[in-house]
């Protein structure tokens, strides 16, 4: 059975819990919060003693989860045996034939999270899919990911709303394409701004507090380029070595951004649609925000003017990474190819 966090929820609420749970995917806080809600809600308050195995992935193996597992339960009518990022994508055959073992027959008395934090659990092999099938049998598999930029807005009203704080859905929308889309840098940041202001949030307010991302200041930086405000980028490229920001990340995020640019112009020119374009790359693009942002900023390039700007951003991080230049002159230099390049004809 496959689940998201309603499901979860669910049976949370009516303590109908499944016999084993999957928790992965790429949204951190979210694994986090609902693999811990869970742990915390199988055993009754005060009984967590007896009844609570919580055990490392690198520190466990298939031997020890199956004896936890089997253990019955004392004072109360089930277990919980919690695994942290168990690495079953490099565990070996014999281990995982435990695992086949142990999921094929779970006793009643025990429920089984596995929470994959950073660790993976693919399907490349006959087992590994053999796994997933049985705990889809007899449980849920999580997949907690990114969600997408309405998802988030509401995320955003409501964490103000906690805070007594009002904040309208375009500065909500402001507040997340400067933080990113990671829900705990979002949450620290809007405690930030609700801190700092007295009622309703205005974007004045998240510019004065919030850290902004490194993609939101790549994004940013390409926007002071297109008007020709190019005091402004300097300003950001300085303001990114005062945050000691990796210059590999800095490059990183604008060439993210161009390649997006690219991808997105060549799909108009070719007579594609965007949802060409996320069938091609659904990784990439999971919600349309990256999108839309790309063809915003596509609009005042060309397909050339593009091909060359990649061209110059991998010449610059060729030059990162073999000369010993003065890293911030060399984005310095970068911009002005960069402004250069749309210009020209």
């Amino acid at each position: 059975m496959k689940y998201d966090v309603k499901e979860i929820r669910q049976d949370i609420k009516t303590e109908d819990f499944k016999r084993v749970y999957l928790i992965k995917g790429d949204e951190s806080f979210l694994k986090q919060k609902y693999a811990s809600l869970l742990a915390d809600s199988v055993v009754p308050a005060g009984l967590e003693a007896f009844n609570v195995h919580k055990l490392k992935g690198e520190d466990t193996d298939p031997d020890e989860i199956a004896v936890c597992v089997e253990a019955l339960p004392a004072m109360c009518e089930r277990t919980c045996v919690f695994v942290h990022d168990y690495d079953f994508d490099n565990c070996n055959e014999a281990d995982r034939e435990k695992f086949i073992a142990l999921l094929s027959d779970l006793p009643d008395t025990c429920v089984l999270i596995l929470w994959q934090d950073t660790k993976g659990f693919s399907t490349k092999t006959k087992l590994a899919k053999e796994m997933i099938s049985l705990i889809e049998k007899n449980g849920a598999v999580c997949e907690l990911n990114k969600r997408d930029q309405g998802e988030l807005v509401q995320f955003v009203l409501s964490e103000c709303k906690k805070h007594e704080r009002i904040i309208d859905q375009s500065t909500a929308t402001y507040l997340i394409n400067c933080v990113g889309d990671d829900i705990a840098n979002i949450q620290n940041e809007v405690l930030k701004v609700c801190a700092f202001t007295k009622t309703e949030i205005k974007e004045s307010d998240i510019d004065a507090v919030c850290i902004k991302s490194v993609e939101a200041t790549a994004f940013q930086m390409i926007d002071s380029l297109l008007v020709n405000n190019f005091d402004a980028a300097l300003r950001d490229i300085k303001v990114l070595f005062e945050q000691k920001t990796e210059p590999t990340m800095i490059l990183g995020a604008l060439v993210s951004t161009f390649v997006d640019m690219y991808r997105v112009k060549l799909c108009q020119e070719t007579g594609h649609s965007m949802n060409d374009l996320k069938a091609a790359y659904p990784v990439a693009y999971k919600s349309d925000f990256k999108l839309r942002n790309a063809a915003n900023r596509a609009k005042k390039y060309s397909l050339k003017n593009l091909e060359r700007s990649l061209e110059i951003l991998g010449k610059a991080d060729f030059k990162l990474k073999t000369s010993f230049d003065d890293n911030q002159i060399v984005f310095e230099k970068l911009l002005i190819e960069l402004a250069k390049a749309r210009k020209a004809s």
